[in-house]
Formats: C-alpha cells, structure tokens, sequence
C-alpha cells in the first residue's frame, strides 16, 4: 500500500446477527463468557489466558496473557444491561492505526430471539479496505463462528 491511498477519514460498518435465544441469556453469554466464544484467529498474543469483557463504565475489553501481561481492546463507556455495551479504542500503527475506534452493542428481543446489533466507526488513518474488514470481524465475532455459534450450541 503506498502512502497515497491512505487518509484520514471516518469508516463505519453497522452489522446485526440474529441468535436464537433470548435477550437475557445472549447478554450473559456476551458480557460474562467472551472467552468461551471470542474466535482464537482474533488474539494477537501468542499464548492469550483468555478474553474478558468487564461490563461496567470505565471497564476494559482485552486479552489476558497472564502475569499483568495482555492487550486491551476497548474501554467500556456505557452498560444497560441487557441492551446496550458502548465501547472506545484505539489502534496503534501495528494494527492500522493511528486510529479511534467506537462500537455500540445494542441487543432487541424479537420473538424469542436476539437481534444483536454493532454500530461500529473508525476515525483517523483509514483506507478502501477498512470498512469491509471491520464488516466482515464484527460478522465473525457475533455470527456462527463467535457469539451466535456459542449461544446457540448451549441452547436448547
């Protein structure tokens, strides 16, 4: 990639799953078990403990690597349990920053299911490829292979 293609612009992605389960139990599964379905491909450490979502204002988002070592992902800004997880992060150069990130959660019960939805902006160093590989994490991370796959396999 050539220093011209880069800018500094706004990316934003908004992506929503539908799990079969409900409200309740998808936000338990999010906010208390993300290390059980956060996708081992997304760690950037090399040997990570696990993954944590401390859900409260000023909580963090990030890998545990053990011994006060880790890598943190987002600050939580706001909590409405069972609906809203707001998050900010930042992303360094090796990650393709500089950049900011913000993502808000928001989980609507419908009909018995969850409809989970990230509405997720990225402002700072952004270019053509941005906006899908956030489009197709966000998929990942809540879809069959992430959230989605984790809930739905324990319900029954």
């Amino acid at each position: 990639m050539t220093q011209a293609s880069i800018g500094v612009g706004v990316a934003r992605v908004e992506v929503e799953v539908t799990i079969s389960a409900p409200r309740e139990r998808v936000w338990r599964a999010l906010v208390e078990e993300a290390g059980q379905w956060w996708p081992k491909d997304f760690y950037v450490g090399r040997e990570p403990k696990g993954f944590v979502i401390e859900a409260r204002p000023g909580g963090r988002v990030f890998e545990d690597w053990g011994g006060d070592a880790g890598a943190l992902w987002y600050t939580v800004l706001v909590v409405e349990p069972p609906a809203v997880l707001e998050l900010a992060g930042h992303l360094t150069p090796a990650f393709g920053g500089p950049a900011t990130t913000t993502a808000r959660l928001t989980l609507k019960e419908q009909g018995g299911e969850t409809v989970v939805r990230v509405d997720d902006a990225v402002f700072g160093r952004v270019d053509e490829n941005t906006s899908p590989r956030l489009r197709e994490g966000w998929r990942t991370l809540m879809g069959s292979g992430g959230l989605k796959g984790h809930v739905e396999k324990q319900t029954p």
